[in-house]
């Protein structure tokens, strides 16, 4: 593809060239300068001239690829175009599909729910329901932040559920780890027995 310095350089040229010879109408007249002035020279004289022929062929050739650069430089802005339009529709897409998720729940937020489950289990254990509350809801983040960095890099709705879930899931290992240390940060188990149980969150087997 031809960059804006080649595109200079052949304006240039075919400038030069337009100086020195010029296709005044479908009959190829050209003006040669000769000793007492200006001459006009038609097509059958240009055939019979070399060098006016030349220049004639060096100056299409200069039009046919200027031509190229406009066209090419077309299909780039109509691209573009459409790659904006349709990234553009996907996020207004998502949001429509966030502002009903919003409207359908907005007296049942995540926060206000698990307030309330929370309330109803012991106080010693309120802290370990909290902590993991907080890691789903950086999990949310997580998922939401790579749902976006899809659909900025252009991507579909399709593509971006599918980053919104994969960032947002959790293993059972990751779980059960998860579990074990906040009952140990929170003194409801010690480490030395949490220790004992295997990645599956299960007793080994002696027999």
């Amino acid at each position: 593809m031809m960059n804006k310095t080649n595109y200079a350089i052949y304006s240039t040229i075919l400038g030069i060239l337009l100086m020195v010879s010029v296709s005044a109408d479908n009959s190829s007249n050209v003006f040669a300068q000769t000793d007492d002035g200006f001459n006009v020279r038609n097509a059958e004289q240009i055939s019979k001239d070399p060098v006016a022929k030349s220049i004639l062929e060096k100056i299409e050739q200069m039009k046919s690829k200027l031509m190229e650069v406009r066209e090419e430089k077309k299909r780039q802005l109509e691209h573009q175009k459409f790659i904006d339009q349709q990234r553009l529709l996907a996020k207004q897409e998502l949001n429509k599909e966030l502002d009903r998720m919003n409207d359908k729940y907005k007296d049942h937020t995540p926060k206000a729910s698990f307030t309330s489950f929370v309330a109803s289990k012991p106080a010693e254990t309120q802290l370990v329901y909290w902590d993991m509350f907080n890691f789903q809801q950086q999990k949310v983040s997580e998922a939401r932040k790579a749902m976006k960095n899809v659909l900025d890099n252009g991507g579909s709705l399709q593509e971006a559920r599918e980053a919104y879930h994969n960032a947002g899931a959790t293993k059972r290992v990751q779980l059960i780890d998860m579990t074990k240390d906040l009952n140990i940060k929170h003194g409801l188990a010690d480490d030395s027995v949490q220790s004992t149980f295997d990645k599956y969150g299960k007793l080994p087997r002696y027999d």
